[in-house]
């Protein structure tokens, strides 16, 4: 018994794909990279170039394991990228609202 399940721990580890195809770890990928997108857009309007580069750096990375561990989620995809527009646009009209009724406070 204690061979059997070592063998699956082994094949587990030898095999990370399988153990990676996680729908909720795909949407956590998506998310991680809708945030720092906004992110690179932050950086780049407070004249901050470095911390733009790392970013996308990062969020070149976060492709990248989007596409190895859920190559049916990409993050090319066009719905996909209609959506996380949408969402960065959601972003920043509701940071506009917050400055407009707090008057400039938040």
């Amino acid at each position: 018994m204690k061979s059997a399940i070592a063998l699956v721990f082994a094949i587990g580890l030898l095999v990370p794909g399988i153990a990676a195809s996680d729908p909720s770890d795909c949407g956590r990928l998506m998310y991680q990279i809708t945030h720092y997108e906004g992110m690179v857009e932050r950086a780049e309007v407070l004249g901050r170039p470095d911390w733009a580069e790392k970013t996308q750096r990062h969020v070149d990375l976060l492709e990248d394991r989007l596409a190895d561990r859920c190559p049916s989620f990409s993050a090319r995809d066009e719905e996909q990228e209609a959506a996380r527009q949408m969402a960065l646009l959601l972003k920043m009209a509701a940071t506009a609202a917050a400055k407009f009724f707090t008057m400039g406070m938040y």
